[in-house]
C-alpha cells in the first residue's frame, strides 16, 4: 500500500527548515545588477522560494502552482514575527488577498463589533472587486484587470477602523471584446448562469451564449471556476459591505444593458449611413434604460457636431455613422457605462469602510496588472 503525501503540510514545514537558496533579502547582493536580480529570483523560484525582500519592499513571483503555504497553521507560525525571523503560491491578485487575510485575521485582539465589520468589509472587497475587475486570459484564469490601492487604518491599539480604495487603469475595451479563447469580466459569467429568476423575467437574462459580448471570444466556462458559486460569492460580498436590494438590481440592469447593447447590430443605409438591424432589441435596451426607443436609436446612429463662429457657439447638426462608426459608437456606450459603475462601486465601498475614529497606522496593498509575453510576440 502506498501511502500519500500531504502537500501542503509537508512543504511549508520544510519551507522553514530546508537550506536558503540565494539571497532572501536582495539587499545583501554583493553585485547589484539586473542579471544578478533575475539570476536570484530565478534560483529561489526554482526552489520553491516564490517571496523575496528589497528592504522593506516584497517581490512575489507567480509559481503558477499551489504550494500550500497559505494554511492557518501557517499564518499562527507568522503571529508576531518580525521581517527576519519567518519568510516562506500566489500571483500579485493572489498575494494581496493573502496579506488583507492575515492582517482580518491577527490584529484587533478581542475586536468591538465595530472593528470586526471593518475586518469582514476588508475581506468582502476581494470578491466583489474580483468578480467586475479581473477576468480569464490566456496565461491567466484570474487576472486583474484593473490597479487597486487598497488602504487599511489603523488606531493607536493597532486596531482596524476604516479602509480606502483607490481604483485606476481599468481596461474597459474588455467590455465589449476579447481576443480567442479570453473572456469578459467574471461578473456577466456569474451573471448570466446565476441570476435569480426575477432577474432572468424583468431583465431578460439568458445564458452568456446568448450575447456577443461574452460569446464572441468562444470561451464561456474556464477550468477550476465555476461561476455560479463564485456569483453566490459576489452577491454575499455586496451584503457585507451593505448594498441595499435597491443597489444591487440597479447594478444588475447596468449589467443587463451593457450585455443587451451588445446585441445592437446594424446595417447600411442610404448615403453612408447605417440602421439598426433589428429594432426590437433597441426597444428592449431603450424600456431597461427608460428613455424612448428612437432617442437611443438616434444616439447610436448619429453624431452631434457644433459650429462656432468668433469663438461662439453656433449651430448643431447630427450627422450620420456608417455600420462600423455606429459599433464604435455603441461599444462606447457600453464602456462608458461599466467605467461609471465600477467607479461608483468602489465609492460605495469606501463610503462603506470610512474610519471610525482616529487613524495613527495605514497598511497600504498594492494590486495592478502586469502584461504577459508569448512565444513569439
Amino acid at each position: 500500500m502506498v501511502t500519500q503525501r500531504t502537500p501542503a503540510k509537508a512543504d511549508w514545514q520544510e519551507s522553514f527548515t530546508k537550506r536558503q537558496v540565494g539571497v532572501a533579502d536582495l539587499t545583501l547582493l554583493s553585485k547589484v545588477s539586473e542579471n544578478t536580480i533575475n539570476d536570484n529570483l530565478r534560483l529561489r523560484f526554482e526552489n520553491g522560494e516564490i517571496y523575496t525582500y528589497i528592504g522593506h519592499v516584497l517581490i512575489s513571483v507567480n509559481p503558477f502552482r499551489d504550494l500550500g503555504i497559505y494554511t492557518d497553521e501557517i499564518l499562527q507560525h507568522y503571529i508576531g514575527k518580525n521581517i527576519l525571523e519567518a519568510k516562506s503560491g500566489a500571483g500579485k491578485t493572489e498575494a494581496a488577498k493573502k496579506i488583507m487575510q492575515y492582517i482580518a485575521s491577527v490584529s484587533g485582539g478581542q475586536s468591538s463589533s465595530s472593528i470586526q465589520e471593518i475586518k469582514d468589509m476588508v475581506l468582502a472587497t476581494n470578491p466583489l472587486l474580483e468578480s467586475f475587475g479581473c477576468a480569464k486570459t490566456l496565461r491567466n484564469n484570474n487576472s486583474s484587470r484593473h490597479g487597486k490601492y487598497l488602504e487599511i487604518l489603523f488606531n493607536g491599539q493597532r486596531e482596524p477602523i476604516g479602509a480606502r480604495i483607490t481604483n485606476y487603469l481599468l481596461e474597459k475595451a474588455r467590455v465589449v471584446g476579447q481576443i480567442s479563447n479570453e473572456r469578459n469580466f467574471h461578473i456577466f459569467y456569474q451573471f448570466t448562469k446565476g441570476a435569480a429568476q426575477e432577474y432572468r423575467e424583468h431583465l431578460g437574462i439568458t445564458g452568456p451564449e446568448g450575447y456577443n459580448y461574452t460569446y464572441g471570444a468562444g470561451c464561456l466556462d474556464v477550468d477550476g471556476i465555476d461561476d455560479v458559486a463564485d456569483y453566490a460569492d459576489t452577491l454575499r460580498a455586496m451584503q457585507v459591505i451593505g448594498l441595499t436590494k435597491a443597489e444591487q438590481d440597479n447594478i444588475h440592469k447596468m449589467l443587463a444593458i451593457i450585455l443587451w447593447l451588445g446585441n445592437v447590430t446594424f446595417v447600411e443605409a442610404d448615403n453612408d449611413s447605417s440602421q439598426v438591424a433589428d429594432t426590437n432589441v433597441t426597444a428592449y435596451v431603450a424600456n431597461l434604460m427608460q428613455v424612448a426607443p428612437e432617442l437611443l436609436e438616434k444616439s447610436l446612429l448619429n453624431r452631434t457636431i457644433e459650429t462656432q463662429r468668433g469663438g461662439r457657439r453656433g449651430s448643431m447638426y447630427d450627422v450620420p455613422l456608417n455600420p462600423i462608426q455606429a459599433t464604435a459608437q455603441r461599444d462606447a456606450l457600453a464602456k462608458a457605462i461599466y467605467d461609471r459603475m465600477f467607479e461608483w462601486i468602489v465609492a460605495r465601498i469606501n463610503l462603506a469602510m470610512k474610519e471610525r475614529g482616529k487613524a495613527e497606522y495605514i497598511i497600504g496593498v498594492l494590486d495592478i496588472y502586469g502584461f504577459e509575453i508569448f512565444e513569439g510576440g
